[in-house]
């Protein structure tokens, strides 16, 4: 005995050790295998790397020949990344990169992807979103019944033209038609039930066709002829539902039981209620009789009375039924509770007129008839049919829904936000199906606030779908940075369903390449460099096909850098910015410099692609003094140039070179040549910021001074042989004649010999034309002076000597115009002085008188008898001198 309780502990032992061992082993697959999954799941999450270069996928591919944009790989649960470094990005290829989810690699529940490729616009890119389906595992087939109201006010002729009778037919023969195409026909089976009043379509009141499998042809050929047959007669529309509530429960499974009703108006019909509940004020009836109650052309029960209808009721179970409602109402609830999902369709409802069948009567308004409908269905599953095409595009959405009750995908949804360094191209997002079976219902795209927003995803077996839209690198924005990777786009979503956890699509990352602006600085100077500054600030503009935009920036060029520099980032707003090579569309950008301003000098700008050369240069005046119809240069003179706005102010000498800046300025003669009369007429001149001169708003263009006769006119030309910039244009010359001041003669009379003023003469000063001057005499009458005498041949003639005087000769006096003066005939003394204060120059004469008695040379009378005896000595002393050294030569040679 003891033996025996041995072993029976011993085998007890063993079995609740070993029951242990499986309920451990169990518990624990259960806490560890979830545990693999997450793990699993986190390991498919794209993964990135953030450097100096950017952010961008640290598993990727590429495109080749396509450096400026990079795509994430690829990958699922078990094996990780698919390790396919590159591949065309053709958008027909749907096999690469796809992330795969669910536990069967080979079969899995639905996969994503997610790239970018260039396009051949610099910066914009296209970008595909490819979204696969499957169907589901363990799939549990689906038995409906659509329920038809075949009554005559379907038909057109009846109600006002709308052919609800076509819309149903067509909308259930597509019904069936999509589900066929799904290939999920052997999935769902369809039954189908028509329903009128008794004795019109049939005797019972009912037409149908039993469940069977969708994607039997025979069967939808004998649906689809059963909703051939006439519509007529009234609305039982609980029979209809009753016969299809038997038709599901007759088809006893598992399956799930779906129930669709068609109905155009109130019930007309029902079975009388036997018993009745009151649920939220609503009466529904719990059980029937096989009587009916038979209204006809309204909801609203009624008999005759005499003549006339009147309203009637009944009770059951202490509920007043007064209509068709708590007994179609009831056995809809009865269908509901049996497990039936059932969904109505009103159309084109209006109101209950009554028993009195007025149409100025109402018993139910439209919104009541519409809240009765309501009831039927369950709960969420009412719809409006407010055209009879309307009555197709919902029975369209049944089977969509039908079908999305097999898929993997179902009512999905994708969030994609743009990424912050990028805006949408111009272009649409599209949609289409690329996978092996067509997808009937796409989805809808929206794009707006930054973000493509995809909804109503429903994609099976062999279903794909592909969403395009494009994109441009946003390279004008000042914070761009060139060769650096930008995400495309944010945390961009896939949830494949209502109730699912959203999954991470791989966002591809792009960058932009960047250029240099080259800046070259040249000086160009008169005198000398001492005004040229150590550095100098420029600003540049950017064009696009040579179009001028507003955007500008700042740089600085310094003499450390030997006045020359490439620039790959500029000032702008405070901050240093990059110079994108494209804009925002891919247009290339063309940097420039557009100004530049240096104190004392005019600075002009020469731009190529990318590169700018400024030359500053010195401008200046020189001012040349001419005589006055010569082209004898003058000096002595004096100028003052001033600014307009008073700030500068300059003495200048005739040729003397003048540096000035751009600006306003008037010049005036201040001091004349000795003389030359002083003319302070003042000229305006201007040198514009460009390097233009002008004057009184005339361009000065000339090269040389304008001649006027034998010398020049007064003005301005540009001084070619004193400039020295390229254009030979940054000196101006300003021309500028005197004239002569006139002269005042002063002639005096003096005695010959002595010296002494000689008065009681009289002069004559004539000029060339025979012009007589008047002379002014002086008191002693000596001096003689003629005034304001211009330019010209003159002659001054004595025409009254002195008493006891010779008169003199004729002299001859030439004054010219550069002032200088000859005088020829004169027996004395003359000068000339020019003066160089208000009076005239001067011509001082003096002319000699000889006495008549006194001297030869006073032109005496004696003069002829005293030279014969001068003579005559002179022969006596000659003729005894040679006697004598005659008488000593012979003397000598005895």
């Amino acid at each position: 005995m003891k033996i025996n309780i041995h072993k029976f502990v011993n085998s007890l032992f063993v079995h609740c050790f070993g029951f242990f061992l499986i309920l451990s082993t169990l518990v624990v697959n259960a806490l560890i295998t979830p545990l693999t999954v997450v793990s699993a799941a986190s390991d498919i999450t794209p993964q990135y790397t953030n450097n100096d270069t950017g952010v961008f996928p640290t598993n990727s591919w590429t495109i080749p020949r396509q450096s400026n944009v990079i795509n994430h790989q690829g990958g699922n649960i078990l094996s990780g990344w698919d390790k396919t470094n590159t591949w065309n990005g053709d958008s027909n290829n749907t096999s690469n990169s796809y992330l795969k989810f669910g536990t069967d690699n080979n079969n899995p529940d639905y996969q994503i992807r997610k790239y970018a490729k260039e396009t051949s616009t610099p910066g914009l890119y296209d970008v595909y979103l490819n979204a696969k389906g499957n169907e589901v595992k363990n799939i549990k087939p689906i038995d409906i019944v659509l329920v038809v109201d075949m009554s005559g006010s379907m038909n057109a002729s009846v109600n006002g033209g709308n052919d609800r009778v076509g819309a149903a037919r067509q909308g259930v023969k597509n019904f069936l038609q999509t589900i066929n195409d799904a290939r999920i026909g052997k999935y769902v089976n369809v039954g189908v039930v028509g329903f009128s009043s008794p004795g019109y379509i049939s005797n019972s009141g009912t037409l149908s066709e039993n469940i069977d499998s969708s994607d039997n042809p025979a069967h939808i050929s004998r649906i689809n002829n059963l909703l051939s047959k006439e519509f007529k007669g009234g609305t039982f529309t609980q029979l209809g539902v009753r016969t299809g509530q038997n038709m599901l429960t007759n088809d006893s499974n598992d399956h799930k039981k779906m129930m669709i009703l068609l109905t155009d108006g109130v019930p007309t019909f029902s079975y009388k209620v036997t018993a009745a509940t009151t649920i939220e004020g609503m009466d529904y009836g719990t059980s029937f009789s096989s009587n009916r109650d038979e209204p006809g052309f309204t909801s609203q029960l009624w008999r005759v009375s005499g003549r006339n209808r009147v309203p009637t009721s009944y009770s059951a179970t202490g509920k007043i039924i007064r209509d068709t409602w708590p007994a179609t109402l009831g056995e809809s609830l009865l269908a509901k509770n049996q497990g039936t999902e059932l969904h109505a369709l009103g159309i084109q409802l209006s109101k209950d007129v009554g028993y009195t069948n007025n149409s100025s009567n109402t018993y139910l308004s439209d919104i009541q008839v519409r809240e009765h409908m309501q009831l039927l269905a369950s709960a969420g599953l009412y719809r409006d049919a407010n055209s009879a095409s309307d009555v197709e595009t919902y029975l369209k959405n049944q089977a969509k829904d039908v079908l999305s009750q097999f898929n993997t995908v179902n009512q999905g949804t994708i969030s994609d936000p743009l990424g912050s360094q990028f805006i949408y191209g111009d272009d649409t997002p599209t949609v289409k199906s690329v996978g092996d079976s067509v997808v009937q219902n796409l989805p809808t795209v929206t794009k707006s606030n930054g973000s493509i927003s995809v909804s109503n995803i429903n994609l099976g077996k062999d279903q794909e779908i592909q969403i395009h839209y494009q994109v441009h690198l946003n390279t004008e924005s000042d914070n761009f940075k060139p060769d650096y990777w930008y995400q495309m786009n944010g945390k961009t979503t896939f949830t494949p369903t209502k109730d699912s956890n959203a999954v991470e699509f791989g966002v591809p990352s792009a960058k932009g390449p960047g250029t240099e602006l080259k800046v070259i600085k040249q000086w160009q100077e008169l005198t000398d460099s001492s005004k040229r500054p150590d550095s100098i600030s420029f600003e540049v503009t950017r064009t696009m096909n040579n179009q001028s935009n507003d955007w500008r920036a700042t740089g600085t060029l310094s003499k450390s850098d030997n006045w020359s520099k490439t620039f790959k980032q500029l000032n702008r707003n405070n901050q240093s910015v990059s110079l994108p090579a494209y804009d925002n569309k891919g247009g290339t950008f063309n940097y420039q410099v557009l100004n530049e301003s240096t104190d004392g000098y005019v600075s002009s700008i020469t731009n190529k692609t990318n590169e700018s050369t400024i030359t500053n240069t010195q401008y200046g005046l020189i001012i040349d003094k001419y005589a006055s119809n010569s082209k004898n240069k003058l000096i002595g003179a004096e100028f003052i140039v001033k600014s307009t706005d008073g700030k500068q102010s300059y003495t200048l000498k005739d040729n003397q070179l003048q540096q000035l800046t751009p600006g306003d300025y008037t010049i005036q003669e201040t001091k004349s040549p000795f003389g030359y009369q002083l003319d302070s007429t003042v000229y305006p001149i201007t040198l514009t910021q460009d390097g233009k001169w002008s004057s009184s708003g005339q361009g000065i263009n000339v090269k040389s001074p304008t001649t006027d006769g034998n010398g020049y006119k007064d003005g301005f030309s540009i001084a070619t042989d004193k400039s020295n910039n390229t254009d030979k244009n940054n000196v101006v010359r300003f021309v500028k004649n005197d004239t002569f001041k006139k002269f005042d003669l002063t002639v005096n009379k003096v005695d010959k010999t002595t010296g002494n003023a000689l008065k009681g003469a009289k002069f004559t000063l004539t000029d060339s034309d025979g012009k007589t001057s008047v002379y002014k005499e002086t008191d002693p009458t000596s001096t003689f002076t003629f005034e304001n005498l211009s330019s010209g041949t003159y002659t001054l003639k004595e025409s009254k000597a002195p008493d006891g005087y010779i008169a003199s000769k004729d002299v001859t006096m030439i004054i010219s115009d550069d002032g200088s003066v000859k005088v020829t005939n004169n027996n004395g003394d003359w000068k000339s002085t020019l003066q160089n204060d208000a009076g005239n120059n001067q011509i001082s004469l003096t002319v000699n008188n000889s006495n008549k008695t006194v001297f030869p040379s006073t032109g005496g009378t004696g003069i002829v008898r005293y030279m014969l005896i001068a003579g005559a000595f002179i022969l006596i002393a000659l003729g005894a001198s040679g006697y004598y050294i005659f008488r000593i030569m012979r003397g000598n040679r005895s």
